[in-house]
């Protein structure tokens, strides 16, 4: 097939997916489809305030395998507790055991609450955590902004076609969407109060999902001191490469990314740095900006077996505007040979 057709016709599939339109109250809720193979509805949490206290949580339902939860937190001077997929009973919406996310005001208000065990190697402590999310931007829904839908559509047309490709496209395809927020609130460890008072973002995805497939990944999200929030996400799987997503906004405008790099411009010295830089072009035309990535503390998990995770507080600066965040990175551990040992 020559190329110019298959390239009209990727953006043909592309501009379908805009066509959705799910209201806010329909995204916020929990969606499960157990007949469907593979589905998942994972729901992400994160906070940090300037001195380093921090949190990330998630929650994922999955038809076929084994609910996902994860709870961590770098309390400064203590180190970073937490835990992975522990077995959890599901509750009601957005619950397994005593860890909850409450929908007070879908799109803008969320309520995180856990009482219970947290653990840093062979220790472990009780602890209490009620803390409000509150948006401060919109719902940045990944089908109509915040993905570079044309870059999709160029590497989807690049790829041999035939029917095995398009069945994992298919799969491939979820909703998600993610919105950058303010928290507030507190934890209660040894018995002592800790407010939290800082910033956040959060995602929220569902679909067909399976890590096998992936085989690496960056995703930084912050928050800067003038009041912008951004992305930067880049992703290969193993059947296509060099999927990018990107934006920039404050409280009243959002700019879908121009471009970013590909794993290859990066050049990294080693699959998951503690340091890095990206050159990102905000608009057609401009000039690139340089994201500055260090990362200070570490949350590491892995998934099924086969995907190694690690989030991390980070320092940002966005040309030259210090800010912070959450800078993730993924990486096959079959395919890098990772240690899993952590």
């Amino acid at each position: 097939m020559k190329q110019a057709l298959k390239q009209f016709l990727a953006r043909q599939m592309i501009k379908h997916r805009k066509n959705r339109r799910d209201s806010v109250s329909e995204l916020e809720r929990l969606h499960t489809q157990q007949k469907t193979p593979g589905y998942n509805d994972s729901i992400y949490f994160s906070g940090w305030q300037t001195d380093g206290l921090s949190f990330v949580t998630r929650q994922a339902f999955r038809s076929d395998k084994p609910n996902e939860n994860w709870l961590k937190i770098h309390i400064p001077g203590e180190g970073t507790w937490g835990f992975e997929n522990r077995d959890l009973p599901a509750g009601n919406g957005f619950a397994q055991g005593k860890l909850e996310y409450l929908s007070e005001i879908p799109g803008k208000h969320w309520i995180l609450k856990y009482n219970g065990p947290i653990f840093k190697d062979n220790l472990e402590e009780d602890i209490l955590l009620n803390i409000s999310w509150e948006g401060i931007g919109p719902v940045i829904d990944f089908d109509r902004e915040g993905a570079l839908l044309k870059n999709t559509a160029r590497r989807i047309a690049a790829e041999p076609w035939n029917s095995n490709f398009f069945r994992k496209l298919k799969e491939l395809y979820k909703v998600h969407y993610e919105q950058a927020g303010t928290v507030r609130g507190k934890i209660v460890w040894q018995g002592k109060e800790v407010p939290l008072t800082g910033h956040g973002v959060r995602d929220h995805s569902f679909g067909r999902r399976s890590w096998e497939g992936w085989e690496r990944h960056i995703w930084f999200l912050g928050v800067l001191e003038d009041g912008h929030y951004f992305n930067a996400s880049i992703i290969d799987y193993d059947f296509l490469k060099d999927l990018k997503a990107g934006y920039l906004g404050d409280a009243s405008a959002l700019v879908t990314m121009a471009d970013l790099p590909s794993f290859g411009d990066l050049a990294l010295k080693e699959p998951l740095p503690a340091e890095t830089e990206l050159p990102l072009q905000i608009r057609p035309g401009e000039k690139e900006k340089l994201l500055k990535v260090k990362m200070k503390a570490f949350f590491p998990f892995l998934m099924d077996n086969t995907y190694h995770i690690r989030q991390a507080l980070a320092h940002f600066k966005l040309d030259g505007v210090p800010g912070m965040g959450i800078a993730e990175m993924g990486i096959n551990v079959e395919k890098y040979g990772m240690d899993l040992s952590y």
